[in-house]
């Protein structure tokens, strides 16, 4: 069999997998009932019950960002007058977010964060998919006890660990040999998030969905496990991809605890440091607010432009038979 027909045949039964599990991907099941019985008219009660609730959790939801992103346009003899009062006297002024932005290096911080949420992310994915590809379709020995031990650490709280974790990177070893001091670099901020259980955990429960049948013709044909895992694995795996990226995109985004322990120089803070120094330097609160809205616009704008990738992924993930 030649390399060409051995391709032609992974990619035929790629998009066999993938028009049987059609539904799911594209996201045409859009009701938590099937259609015939939303016409009985108790299903019909529940259904526009359960949707009045997911109404009333997405505004108590929304409010407290709506309540930042007034209280970053109006003066601070306004921030806690009773709503009446703030609607009569109601008066916006931008000149917030320019102070915001003058007072701070919103652009050194924001690189800092970009750099060392992207490394985390891609470093995440390839480690995590390799892992779960491994304990999936490989099966080592113990594979199942392995999975138990890396959920296991779930469990356990980052403030346990962040103690040991510092001294660990405050005394980095190569090989027990050389020490390197890690503290107060991007390295720091960066290797301790490389590993997820989590994302072991649901990479592996997507590679169990997936057929052996074009994995086996790849081996036959002389495939090794690393182009079997990078040229076929990978490329048809890029929903759940796309959701655990983003997903962790905003968890690094956001990251405060950690960064703020193994993190000193003004020149390697990331935004969320920043924006926790004008609180300690004393700025007026409508300033912080300008700051904590221009700090969450990428992640804002990162879920408008992938909204439909994530359901996606996530419908074909859990669905999938």
């Amino acid at each position: 069999m030649s390399e060409n027909n051995t391709q032609q045949e992974v990619k035929k039964k790629i998009i066999k997998h993938k028009k049987l599990s059609r539904i799911y991907y594209t996201g045409e099941n859009h009701y938590i009932f099937p259609g015939f019985e939303l016409k009985n008219s108790k299903v019909m009660t529940i259904y526009n019950m359960w949707g009045a609730v997911v109404i009333i959790g997405a505004i108590i939801t929304t409010i407290p960002f709506l309540w930042m992103i007034i209280s970053s346009l109006i003066p601070m003899q306004l921030m806690f007058v009773p709503v009446g009062d703030l609607l009569k006297n109601i008066t916006f002024d931008f000149s917030y977010f320019q102070k915001a932005w003058e007072i701070t290096p919103f652009v050194k911080y924001f690189l800092n964060s970009l750099l060392v949420a992207l490394s985390v992310v891609a470093g995440q994915i390839v480690i995590s998919a390799m892992a779960a590809y491994s304990l999936s379709k490989l099966r080592p020995p113990a594979h199942q006890f392995l999975l138990l031990l890396f959920l296991s650490t779930i469990m356990i709280p980052f403030e346990t660990i962040s103690i040991p974790l510092y001294l660990f990177m405050r005394d980095f070893s190569i090989a027990y040999i050389y020490k390197i001091n890690l503290v107060n670099t991007y390295w720091a901020l960066i290797l301790p998030g490389l590993a997820n259980a989590f994302n072991i955990f649901i990479f592996k429960s997507f590679f169990d969905k997936l057929p052996d049948d074009f994995i086996e013709a790849a081996r036959v044909d002389g495939y090794s496990e690393t182009s079997i895992f990078f040229r076929i694995i990978l490329p048809i795996s890029k929903p759940i991809i796309t959701v655990i990226a983003i997903l962790n995109f905003v968890q690094i985004w956001n990251s405060f605890f950690w960064p703020l322990i193994v993190v000193n120089e003004p020149q390697i803070y990331t935004l969320m440091l920043g924006i926790y120094k004008i609180i300690e330097e004393g700025q007026p609160w409508n300033v912080i607010m300008s700051a904590v809205t221009i700090s969450m616009l990428p992640t804002i704008i990162l879920f408008v432009l992938f909204q439909k990738q994530i359901m996606k992924g996530v419908i074909f993930t859990t669905l999938q038979e």
